[in-house]
């Protein structure tokens, strides 16, 4: 079985590469990934159990001198770090369009609808807990397929 998500000594982020039969993006910038990565991320919040009892967690984006970008997720305020209840892992997304967590030597595709969908469960689970993210996850697409089905209506 392929190991879709760990850099290994003989697949690393060269040779890495998903099933592409689930990119949603082509040819996005590493900031205007991150940033629709964002958008994503607050619909999948909004299919999470801690939406009614917690704030959404705010995103932490930087852009290096090369032009990659980092994100972060916190719970509490960044300017006030007593408030801080739980952050996720850091981020940096290439010009591919890879998100690269060093902590782990985790690689995962931001252009890829399966990895978007797991990178959100994870940045949630990491600053809140356990939640049943099959059930999330099926809410997520669920919301997606009547979103498309009233466009198509309209």
């Amino acid at each position: 079985m392929q190991n879709l998500f760990f850099k290994t000594k003989t697949s690393n982020s060269a040779v890495y590469r998903p099933d592409e039969r689930f990119n949603v993006y082509q040819g996005v910038n590493p900031e205007h990934l991150t940033k629709a990565f964002n958008n994503i991320f607050l619909l999948y919040w909004e299919c999470t159990p801690f939406k009614d009892e917690h704030k959404v967690p705010t995103m932490l984006m930087s852009i290096n001198d090369d032009k990659t970008a980092n994100f972060s997720y916190v719970d509490g305020d960044p300017d006030d770090l007593e408030s801080v209840k739980g952050c996720s892992c850091w981020y940096t997304v290439d010009h591919v369009g890879y998100a690269h967590v060093k902590e782990f030597n985790e690689v995962l595709d931001l252009k890829n609808a399966v990895h978007i969908n797991a990178i959100a469960a994870t940045i949630i689970r990491d600053i809140f807990g356990n939640f049943d993210m099959a059930e999330a996850g099926q809410i997520f697409i669920n919301n997606m397929l009547k979103e498309s089905k009233k466009r198509k209506e309209n």
